[in-house]
């Protein structure tokens, strides 16, 4: 079955990008497919889980202005 999880709040600063990174770590310990999608302008669940020359990838961006495919910025 799949569920779908949303950390969201307004203000920033309360957590948001740490609890959704954790959370998306501990469900993929357990066995657990996930995806963990990162729609913060400053991407910093992006870099934290990124290799190094992440600017050359495609990113969410790309795929919201229709430049890519989901498949394609995808990173396993």
């Amino acid at each position: 079955m799949t569920e779908i999880i949303v950390v969201a709040n307004q203000k920033g600063g309360v957590g948001k990008t740490t609890t959704s990174i954790n959370l998306a770590a501990a469900l993929q310990k357990l066995g657990k497919n996930t995806l963990l999608i990162d729609l913060d302008s400053q991407g910093n669940a992006t870099s934290a889980t990124s290799p190094k020359n992440i600017e050359e990838q495609p990113t969410v961006y790309d795929v919201l202005m229709g430049l890519k495919d989901i498949k394609e910025c995808l990173r396993i």
